[in-house]
């Protein structure tokens, strides 16, 4: 029979509601909030693993494979879809909701229930992490792997099983990105400046209990990557696969690692900081042990923010995601762990942290379907599986790219500094690229772009060229960059023209090179990729946008300038089929 107190009973309620307001927060915001660019790079990885491609070899990823290997059979199962960034957002709500249950675990074993709850909310209603929470990416899994290590090891210890489960779980941290390197230097470094206070205050070490405990730690800690690194191995892939995980990232004079010494200094001040608290805690402390357990972490998360902000060269939001817990359990229970209620500070945090959301990302503003849902419609609407899509960081997800570098932050620097030339012209001419979705392509490829691909809806922009021919069955150049099938176009509909003196009424597969081409009337014309028009794209959006160049007389100086600007011979090339 249930004995709970009325009072016991209204906070279960509460804190039942809560929870329920939360969750439907976080699924409003998945369908709302808008899509970050790093998210279709994951995806697209995700896909191509449903598809048997290997990442670092068949395109590019600089992450450790485990998340976007676990989400592999959710992609393959949904299929190709305009909102799968959403779908994929709300798969994720189960992970997000086990690192809150580590957050809460560790409170309520390190202080109380009310510490507990009150951590859990501020660390999911964090304003910086809370959007970077809600998108998809290896962040995910990456920060509730590393809460649920130093969770079962600071209450575990120094238990044999408990740090074996510890380093498992650090390892699949490891698993997930390599960006757990500063997360298990800090915190080993805050356990060996605890373990000195310890013994300067004069108190014993167990040290056999604590070094039997380290094979399996170790053995859990490198069984994730190790798996991973066979597998590769046994692919003939291990040198790539260590290349993205670990060399390519790090590039000298990226980030703030070309600024001045100044940021340098952070870590020693912060590290003096947690040392003089830890210090004083302990010595004070009516419960030694009890209060190194709540200082383990805590230390090791203010440590990993020092680092963060000292050394580490591209900061971003997502990067704090597995401190922020930490540290706010420690401020929390330092502030609560003895009080007989939340206090009103406390409240008032949650509630200004929960307006600063609904502020500046209101999940009732849909920030989404008009922009990323819609590109990827048209997309998957204009292509079929197979068909080369050029964009810069995956954003065709379900669609194979002409080149295998990404450009995002770290590659756009090494392509700045002479280090990457992912030559993006001549691999869209090797794969005959039909569609494009134009953004962050590099600059040197700009003029390229805006001649042969015609944008059709938002960033879309499909293979083809629009001209302008002065004068009637008059011969003019006609200069093709990319082979493809293509079809002409008047704002009328098709045009019954000669090409190279035969017919062109219909469908033709051109290859690279320049043509020389007769239409029955001056006026405006479009060379088009022709299986756009039977998927969905009308000749009213394709002349929706004006005319680029006029044609020049076939044999004229200034058609071989209109060849030489594609880069093609100005004599045709040979059509195939």
């Amino acid at each position: 029979m249930n004995q709970r107190t009325p009072r016991r009973r209204a906070q279960f309620a509460y804190a039942a509601l809560g929870v329920l307001a939360l969750l439907a927060l976080r699924l409003a915001s998945a369908w709302s909030l808008r899509v970050d660019s790093d998210e279709p790079q994951h995806l697209h990885v995700v896909w191509a693993w449903t598809q048997g491609q290997l990442p670092y070899v068949n395109l590019f990823d600089n992450h450790t494979p485990l998340f976007q290997w676990l989400m592999s059979p959710l992609l393959a199962l949904l299929g190709a879809r305009a909102d799968i960034v959403p779908c994929m957002r709300t798969a994720t709500i189960p992970i997000w909701a086990l690192g809150l249950a580590f957050t809460w675990w560790l409170g309520r074993r390190l202080w109380n229930t009310r510490v507990a709850w009150t951590a859990m909310a501020l660390t999911a209603l964090f304003p910086l992490t809370y959007l970077s929470s809600v998108q998809f990416r290896t962040d995910d899994l990456w920060w509730v792997m590393w809460m649920g290590a130093v969770a079962t090891g600071t209450i575990g210890a120094p238990r044999r099983g408990w740090l074996a489960l510890s380093g498992l779980l650090a390892g699949l941290a490891f698993a997930v990105s390599m960006k757990s390197s500063p997360l298990l230097i800090t915190q080993l470094l805050a356990l060996a400046m605890l373990a000195l206070f310890w013994r300067l205050q004069g108190r014993a070490i167990a040290w056999r209990a604590w070094l039997r405990t380290v094979p399996g730690w170790l053995l859990g800690l490198i069984l994730p990557l190790g798996a991973f690194a066979v597998f590769f191995a046994l692919h003939g892939a291990l040198t790539r696969a260590w290349y993205f995980w670990v060399t390519y990232n790090i590039v000298p004079g990226l980030g703030d690692w070309s600024g001045g010494p100044a940021h340098y200094f952070l870590f020693p001040a912060v590290l003096l900081l947690v040392a003089l608290v830890t210090w004083r805690r302990l010595r004070d402390s009516a419960d030694p042990v009890l209060t190194l357990r709540r200082l383990v972490p805590f230390a090791g998360g203010a440590l990993y923010l020092g680092a963060l902000f000292s050394f580490w060269p591209l900061l971003t939001l997502q990067d704090l995601l597995p401190a922020m817990p930490l540290i706010l359990l420690g401020i929390t229970g330092s502030r609560l762990g003895t009080r007989s209620r939340v206090t009103a500070g406390f409240i008032s945090a949650v509630v200004l942290e929960l307006a600063l959301i609904l502020a500046a990302r209101p999940p009732w503003r849909d920030h989404l379907l008009h922009r990323q849902e819609r590109d990827l419609a048209v997309v998957l609407r204009l292509t079929r599986p197979g068909e080369y899509v050029m964009n810069a960081k995956g954003e065709a997800i379900f669609r194979p790219r002409p080149i295998f570098w990404v450009f995002e932050d770290i590659a756009r620097y090494r392509i700045a500094h002479g280090l990457l030339h992912p030559q993006v012209r001549a691999h869209m001419v090797r794969t005959g690229t039909p569609v494009l979705m134009d953004y962050r392509m590099p600059h040197e490829d700009r003029g390229f772009i805006e001649h042969n691909y015609l944008p059709v809806r938002g960033n879309v922009r499909v293979l083809g060229v629009r001209f302008r021919v002065a004068a009637a069955a008059q011969a003019v150049v006609l200069p093709v960059a990319v082979g493809q099938d293509y079809v002409l176009l008047s704002p009328q509909g098709r045009v019954h023209a000669w090409l190279d003196g035969k017919p062109f009424d219909r469908p033709m597969h051109l290859a690279t090179g320049c043509y020389r081409l007769r239409v029955p009337q001056a006026g405006a014309y479009t060379l088009m990729w022709a299986p756009a028009l039977t998927r969905g794209l009308r000749v009213a959006q394709v002349f929706a946008h004006p005319t680029a160049w006029v044609a020049a007389p076939f044999g004229s100086a200034a058609a071989a300038a209109q060849c030489a600007a594609q880069h093609v011979s100005p004599i045709r090339a040979t059509r195939a089929g």
